[in-house]
């Protein structure tokens, strides 16, 4: 097949992403499909991961997001959206979507795609939720789980062997957990930090929005230091706390990061954390070779 284009379609925004050459092959590149199905596999219990679970080599983790080319999009209601999705699709081959907005799933992208002048576009393959089959899961309501957070696990895990805990830093921050065995098992959603802000500042009188930092001296001797620590200071140990919960039970779990605030959380944590901005994309890419079912 020829050249693929992946798009990560967000709230407000779609990210788009090609797979540069020179792709590092990971651990669980040479397998079909090792997701665990059966019984036996589902009812592991929740802390033997630590007997298998180990970090995977850093060299490859640093390496992984460097081998994709990403691609900036109009906002959706932009006027110039429609033309600069059908520009950037004309090298490719096909297209691999994954999407969270309800109203951009792969019928609203085949007729944006459909351009006047030409008779023919990419070819499109849509990761849906049909991917959550019983074994690659343990979430008591698959139909509501948003596909970007089994995407990101999925994706995270993929680099290398072990369970992870992957945490998107965005509008709402999600933390996720994927344990050893490829099993999506869970997460939290939390308000994001810029929600936090806002919300804070607009809902009651004489407060304010405050730029995102932390107060260089306790107890915070100003309105505005004191905005912040209830905000910023409350994200980041709500979120430090919520990992620490999940790694009770994945006790070699690698933390992942990616998402807007994803840098915040890094300098702002004592915990040891990976970022990548390409774990949807890790995903796809993992589905589109591996999960995908073949003709």
């Amino acid at each position: 097949m020829g050249k693929t284009l992946f798009l990560d379609a967000g709230n407000t925004r779609i990210k788009a992403a090609e797979l540069l050459p020179g792709r590092i092959a990971t651990s669980h590149d040479d397998k079909e499909d090792i997701a665990p199905s059966g019984e036996k596999q589902l009812g592991k219990q929740q802390g033997d991961d630590k007997e298998t679970a180990h970090m995977p080599d850093k060299s490859t983790v640093a390496q992984a997001s460097q081998h994709w080319r990403i691609h900036r999009l109009p906002e959706y209601v932009s006027p110039d959206f429609e033309i600069a999705l059908r520009q950037l699709s004309l090298p490719f081959d096909r297209i691999v979507l994954s999407s969270v907005k309800k109203h951009f799933q792969l019928e609203e992208l085949e007729r944006l795609l459909a351009a006047e002048s030409t008779g023919s576009h990419p070819g499109i393959l849509a990761v849906t939720r049909s991917v959550l089959k019983p074994g690659r899961h343990r979430y008591r309501t698959p139909e509501t789980l948003g596909i970007d957070r089994y995407l990101a696990c999925l994706g995270a895990w993929s680099l290398g062997p072990g369970a992870v805990i992957v945490s998107d830093a965005g509008t709402a921050c999600t933390i996720d957990a994927m344990d050893a065995g490829g099993v999506y098992r869970g997460g939290v959603i939390m308000p994001g930090l810029h929600m936090l802000i806002e919300a804070l500042g607009h809902g009651a009188d004489g407060l304010f929005t405050v730029p995102v930092g932390l107060p260089g001296t306790w107890p915070p001797d100003s309105t505005t230091s004191a905005l912040q620590a209830g905000t910023a200071g409350t994200f980041v140990a709500s979120w430090e706390a919520h990992v620490e919960r999940t790694r009770e039970l994945f006790p070699d779990a690698l933390i992942w990061l990616t998402g807007g605030d994803a840098d915040f959380l890094m300098n702002n944590s004592s915990l040891e954390v990976q970022s990548n901005d390409c774990l949807v994309f890790e995903g796809m890419r993992y589905w589109l070779d591996h999960l995908l079912p073949k003709d």
